[in-house]
């Protein structure tokens, strides 16, 4: 899996957390990345403006701790 991949490489890197961010509507891509460990940490409601309607972006992270 590419995201087990790039939580692999963060982690050899020394990082102690990944962060991304999701469109808010985008649900199925919440779901793979809830699977793979990520939580949300917060959203910025109506950042931005999708053929003509106001979409969350959704910050999510995971710790490497």
């Amino acid at each position: 899996r590419l995201v087990e991949a790039a939580v692999a490489e963060a982690r050899r890197r020394g990082a102690r957390k990944v962060t991304l961010r999701v469109l808010g509507p985008n649900a199925g891509a919440r779901r793979v990345y809830e699977r793979c460990g990520f939580v949300v940490e917060g959203v910025l409601r109506g950042e931005f403006r999708i053929d003509g309607a106001d979409v969350d972006d959704v910050l999510m992270a995971r710790s490497l701790a």
